[in-house]
């Protein structure tokens, strides 16, 4: 991975944009003082790639920014590519991948997550976070992080920088085939098991075949015999049938015959009936007609009432017009009586109300003058709640980046007053008591100074709070107070117009009102009103009076002819009872011919019947239950079925067992393939295991990580030392026989050969800058290229004058194999040793940063 361009924004210590060229040099130190943002800039490369730097989430923001934002360039495997991460406060992250196509614009490669799309960064550099700071990166206080690790996790990284994660991939493939074969087997053992279970079962299944074969040959005899014997029966059964329809036929002709018997009885005793009715008229036949007379005469004299009442009616039918429009016109002149009766009544109300209504509406207007002056006040107090607002925070955002600096400077005068031994813990500078002493002094001070700036804004927020909640406590009347003077407002408004409505209304009953009730009391008194209709009902009532009409004397009449009008039905009646008599005694004395007849009949009929009956019977009582017999025959079929079933399902058990014996051949086939495909994949596991084929491969890439390291321990060191790595090693128990797998360093000089652990200070980082520069020119060989940037960060510290030389004579030995080397100090007479430096400072704006070449 070749950077190009680093653009950093809002992140750590960078506040404002920054941009970092890498394009105009090849080795170039990073200067600056401490704190400045030199370590800011790798963090930004990790931050950007791996979304992990010394701080996560959004503790990587500038206290003074929303957002921070890094965008890197970089060139991997002859393609360019882009990386953007973005986070804003309590928001997700904003990842996006791009690589450039020939026409220079950007193809995306982002994937659906962040999570994603970090797995597709790695991808395609073939590195994780930790095996790219491990093998590139000389981070502030990691210059051993392979060294320091345990020999298991030595061997995890390195196998990780030669690619050896393939093998593991491959292990986990042929344990998860194993696991699938062995889970195979056992479901065919479970299968075999069952087959030889049935298998074991192959005498008795044909027995139990032969037993129902032959069960099922006695059914099928009985059911035979029974179906001949229940034929003939039924037989029997059909010819009784047709005697008992015979039977049942002539009960019904019986039957038939009896009943036209009653009927023509029933008829003539009617008819005699009827015969005796009429000769009863006729026996009165002189009474009815005088009544009939009677009746005639009271007729002709009531059409003469009729008539002259029709001319009485219509007389009076002239009274009824007038009569109504005279009481229309009353009810009308009451009802308007009424309405202004009630109109003077609401009008009396509203006289009484006047004074007092605009009394309480010069209130109200002396209320609302008072609420608008009160109001007046909101624009003042809501002018000092923003400016309060903003000083506070002001006073917050400086409190978290002093919160920052001071924990920071905590943290330095931690490491100072605990350190041992005359090297300075942060920049790894030769620091006597006084120095420290004085240095601790200082910072203090400094913290001193920030922490009274820091309690002085607390108290400033303090009281600003207080006052921001009186303010806003204020602010909250005056709205109410708004909320209840257009409340008051839309009331006075109501109360003005309800005034002006009442006013119109007292002159309008002044004007028109008062005088018409005056002109209706006085009509009604006098009874003046409806003159014309008063006339005519006048000319009516003597019209009556000359026609002289009895209304009593027609009202007998009626009465007479109601009572007499009886005699009009009797006289009707006597005249069909005289044309009625001869035909009906023609009628009765044939009626009685047919009865004589149909008496005869119904005895023949009767007799006929109970001679078929008593045959039917005899025949019946010799003839078995066919019921009892039909369920007998059922219950036998059904006896056959069922055995025929039976039959049928042993005959396939047997005939199974040929197949059952075919399977638990092939099924032993099949589980000695399997056990061969188990053996198999076990060897495999162990091959790619981490005891195989990857511990083989970093046998052999261990002597070339050997001879560079050595290669450059011998400039960087004036005492000879060497680096050997061991990979197996003895059990602490004396009866095993096998070697322990290990990854040891083992460092030898003129003093003989110690484990690494043993050295420290100078000595130890030289192993480790040489093991360091030894991996990453391994990589540049091995993988094609794919790690050809190397960071070394505060790796000077802890070396003399001397040290330093002979480290910066290595750096120009390995710079060759690398396409950048970049390497961060704060010493100033390292500065002049590189071709190109990076000067970072701090200012109130964040860090800045330029490129200076020689």
């Amino acid at each position: 991975m070749i950077p190009l361009n680093l653009h950093l924004s809002g992140f750590l210590s960078y506040d404002q944009p920054v941009d970092l060229d890498f394009t105009g040099f090849e080795l170039a130190c990073i200067s600056g003082a401490n704190g400045a943002g030199k370590s800011s800039l790798l963090d930004a490369i990790t931050w950007v790639l791996f979304g992990q730097a010394r701080r996560r989430d959004d503790t990587v923001i500038n206290s003074h920014a929303q957002k921070a934002e890094v965008i890197l360039d970089f060139e991997y495997e002859s393609n360019v590519y882009r990386v953007r991460r973005s986070k804003q406060h309590n928001k997700a992250t904003v990842l996006e991948f791009t690589v450039r196509q020939a026409d220079g614009s950007f193809k995306p490669l982002t994937e659906h997550s962040v999570g994603k799309t970090e797995e597709r960064i790695v991808q395609v550099l073939h590195m994780d976070y930790d095996t790219f700071t491990n093998a590139s990166f000389f981070l502030q206080n990691r210059a051993d992080q392979f060294a320091q690790q345990t020999p298991t996790e030595r061997k995890r990284i390195l196998g990780n920088i030669l690619g050896l994660e393939k093998w593991e991939q491959m292990r986990q493939a042929a344990l998860d085939q194993r696991r699938s074969s062995e889970n195979e087997l056992i479901g065919l053992d479970s299968q075999l098991e069952e087959i030889k279970t049935e298998l074991a079962e192959s005498d008795q299944r044909r027995a139990s075949l032969k037993q129902l074969e032959d069960n099922l040959k006695n059914a099928a005899k009985l059911r035979e015999q029974k179906e001949k014997e229940l034929e003939t029966l039924h037989r029997q059964e059909a010819t009784i049938r047709e005697q008992k329809r015979l039977v049942d036929l002539l009960a019904g002709q019986a039957v038939a015959a009896r009943q036209r018997l009653d009927d023509t009885v029933t008829k003539l005793t009617e008819r005699r009936t009827e015969q005796e009715t009429y000769r009863q008229q006729v026996k009165h036949a002189t009474k009815i007609e005088a009544a009939y007379q009677t009746w005639q005469t009271l007729r002709k004299e009531l059409e003469h009432w009729d008539e002259i009442a029709a001319s009485f009616h219509q007389q009076d039918q002239r009274r009824a017009a007038p009569r109504m429009a005279i009481e229309s016109e009353k009810a009308r002149l009451e009802q308007e009586r009424s309405s202004l009766l009630e109109q003077q009544r609401q009008i009396d109300d509203i006289s009484e109300a006047l004074p007092q209504a605009e009394a309480q509406i010069k209130e109200k207007q002396t209320a609302l003058v008072l609420l608008v002056n009160r109001l007046d006040e909101r624009a003042h107090l809501e002018e000092e709640q923003r400016s309060l607002n903003e000083a506070l925070g002001a006073c917050a955002a400086e409190n978290r980046q002093l919160k920052g600096d001071m924990d920071a400077l905590k943290e330095r005068i931690d490491q100072l007053e605990t350190a041992e031994g005359a090297t300075c813990p942060v920049c790894g500078q030769p620091l006597s008591p006084k120095d420290r002493a004085r240095l601790i002094k200082d910072l203090k001070q400094q913290g001193k100074d920030m922490g009274d700036r820091y309690r002085r804004n607390v108290a400033q927020t303090q009281e600003g709070e207080q006052r921001r909640a009186t303010l806003e406590h204020s602010l909250v009347e005056l709205q109410q107070l708004e909320a209840d003077r257009q409340k008051q407002q839309r009331s006075l408004d109501q109360m003005e117009n309800e005034a002006r409505q009442a006013q119109l209304a007292l002159d309008a009953w002044q004007s028109t009102g008062a005088q018409r009730l005056a002109e209706i009391i006085s009509s009604l008194k006098k009874e003046d009103y409806a003159a014309k209709a008063r006339q005519q009902l006048a000319e009516a009532d003597a019209a009556l009076k000359e026609l002289g009409y009895d209304a009593a004397a027609h009202d007998a009449c009626r009465r007479r002819e109601q009572e007499s009008r009886t005699s009009e039905e009797q006289f009707h009646s006597l005249e069909k009872a005289r044309s009625a008599l001869e035909p009906l005694e023609r009628e009765i004395a044939s009626l009685e011919q047919q009865r004589v007849a149909q008496e005869k009949e119904a005895e023949q009929q009767a007799a006929d019947h109970q001679a078929a009956a008593a045959k039917y019977e005899a025949a019946a009582a010799g003839l078995p239950d066919l019921t009892q017999s039909d369920a007998e025959l059922y219950q036998l079929r059904e006896d056959e079925n069922r055995l025929r079933m039976e039959v049928g399902a042993a005959q396939q058990k047997v005939a199974v067992l040929k197949d059952l014996r075919a399977r638990e051949a092939e099924i032993k086939e099949q589980e000695n393939a399997i056990k061969l495909r188990i053996a198999r994949l076990k060897t495999l596991e162990h091959a790619f295991g981490k005891d195989g084929i990857p511990a083989l491969l970093i046998e052999q890439a261990l002597p070339e990580i050997e001879a560079q390291a050595n290669a450059l321990l011998d400039r960087l060191s004036p005492n000879g030392m060497s680096v050997h790595f061991e990979t197996q090693k003895d059990y602490k128990a004396k009866n095993r026989e096998d070697r322990k797998e290990t990854l040891d360093i083992l460092i030898s000089d003129p003093m003989g050969q110690r484990e690494y652990e043993l050295y420290s200070g100078g000595e130890a980082f030289r192993v480790n800058f040489a093991i360091r520069l030894a991996l990453s020119h391994l990589l540049a060989q091995r993988a094609g290229a794919r790690l050809q940037t190397l960071v070394i960060d505060e790796g000077f510290g802890s070396q003399d004058a001397d040290g330093r030389q002979r480290l910066i004579e290595a750096i120009n030995l390995v710079q060759p194999d690398f396409a950048k080397i970049l390497v961060i100090t704060h010493l100033e007479e390292l500065k002049d040793a590189f071709p190109a430096r990076i000067e970072v400072e701090k200012t109130p704006l964040g860090s800045r940063l330029k490129v200076v070449t020689v």
